[in-house]
């Protein structure tokens, strides 16, 4: 799967970045003022060429000064240049190129040179003259009106062109990686842990139940590869949400846990486990998909020698949840949460590497013969021959001469033993009896 292409404009304030982004998009989405600053936040959209799917950034202008506010844009674009596939870098041809702007280009260039410069409110390009100060940089400037849509055509070439050139120079580029929920119940700590994993404030943290009304995706890169994170509204009985806004956000939790490839369950550590947590896994464990119980909010326990006793309770409690690994985090201090993001990748790999056939039956007759395992009869469990049916969701075919199930206690027993053989941990196992034997 070749993903989407991440281009970035980039520059120092009032060069027309916002009218640039919404000529590229087509809509009207960027807000358009004439103080300079206005944009502060990364705003995001997909666009077109000939059928080929990007995304279009509209970054904060680059400021000189000391500010709190100007120091985090500074850092924010920055952060951003080095994840983006494409830089534009727009100049404002009304004008000599400022001193720090051309320090910006350059330090810009050092991180991604993948780089389309843009001079742009060239509004008659017949009678334009390039400014002096331009020449020293020796670069084949693109000349655009955004004000105007004058030399987007130009643009949107040189956009395919060089998206595709890097795609040939780096292979199919970054990968694509799991779509991972995050899920749990109001104020586990769900979008502070993304926060934490993406470093930056993307989502709103509050202590207020209810913060977060829809699911977010939020795209990450790491070891060359996209993650897709979705921090969804806390769930909770649909009986004790009042508010109408709320109750859309929980149905939506719901249905978004159906749509992820892995689940990371949230739970806070610091509190006793109770009938929400329950009602939530119980739904975690109908979606079929693997899941990882992140046990939040570590940095609030006293006693942080007893944590294999910690985990073990909350194990415990979750018994149904037998196959999901528990990891201790805290989005506070950071510890273990990008371990959260490498297992889920490590389970995502997992699932998409085929087992064979012949394998499958030996670990499966070791593991019968050295157990007695009894059917719903009180027969004992000897099925003639097993095969994976599916990889999403795990399911076993089991085709036996009879249709009886086994006991509760024995089959989830045997997802234990056939999960910890074939190397499955976070991956939910399914039996399927077929009483017609293979023929």
């Amino acid at each position: 799967m070749e993903k989407t292409p991440l281009i970035t404009i980039v520059g120092v304030p009032n060069t027309g970045k916002s009218t640039f982004f919404n000529r590229v998009i087509g809509q009207r989405k960027a807000l358009i003022h004439s103080d300079p600053g206005m944009t502060r936040d990364i705003y995001k959209k997909p666009f077109s060429i000939n059928s080929r799917r990007y995304y279009l950034q509209d970054s904060g202008g680059f400021f000189l000064g000391s500010d709190i506010i100007i120091d985090e844009i500074n850092k924010r674009i920055f952060r951003e240049v080095g994840q983006s596939d494409l830089i534009i870098f727009l100049f404002d041809g009304k004008r000599e190129m400022l001193g720090y702007e051309k320090d910006l280009y350059l330090d810009i260039r050092k991180i991604n040179n993948n780089i389309i410069p843009v001079i742009n409110k060239v509004d008659n390009p017949n009678k334009f003259a390039l400014p002096s100060s331009y020449y020293p940089l020796k670069l084949d400037f693109l000349y655009t009106s955004a004000e105007h849509n004058l030399g987007f055509d130009e643009v949107l070439e040189k956009i395919e062109e060089m998206c595709t050139g890097s795609a040939e120079k780096n292979g199919t580029g970054t990968a694509a990686g799991p779509r991972i929920s995050i899920a749990g119940k109001p104020n586990v700590g769900k979008s502070s842990l993304i926060n934490k994993i993406l470093n930056d404030e993307f989502v709103i943290v509050s202590p207020l139940p209810g913060t977060t009304r829809d699911s977010v995706d939020l795209e990450i890169k790491r070891k060359k590869k996209t993650f897709t994170l979705v921090d969804n509204a806390g769930i909770r009985k649909l009986q004790k949400v009042k508010e109408r806004t709320e109750s859309a956000a929980v149905i939506r939790a719901e249905k978004d846990i159906k749509n992820a490839d892995i689940i990371i369950f949230v739970v806070d550590v610091s509190k006793k486990i109770d009938q929400n947590d329950l009602l939530i896994a119980h739904k975690i464990l109908k979606s079929a998909k693997p899941v990882i119980i992140a046990c939040n909010k570590w940095d609030l326990i006293k006693d942080k020698a007893d944590a294999e006793g910690i985990l073990k309770k909350i194990k415990k409690k979750f018994n149904f949840l037998y196959f999901a690994p528990a990891i201790i985090v805290s989005a506070v201090t950071g510890k273990n949460v990008f371990s959260l993001i490498d297992r889920a990748e490590a389970i995502h790999d997992k699932m998409t590497v085929k087992i064979k056939t012949a394998r499958l039956n030996k670990v499966i007759r070791e593991i019968l013969n050295g157990q007695k395992f009894i059917t719903e009869s009180g027969s004992m469990f000897n099925p003639k021959y097993m095969s994976i049916e599916s990889y999403k969701p795990f399911f076993i075919n089991f085709y036996t001469s009879s249709k009886y199930k086994l006991k509760p206690f024995h089959e989830k027993y045997l997802k234990k033993r056939i999960a910890k053989e074939l190397d499955l941990e976070g991956i939910p196992v399914f039996i399927k009896i077929s009483s017609k034997a293979r023929k």
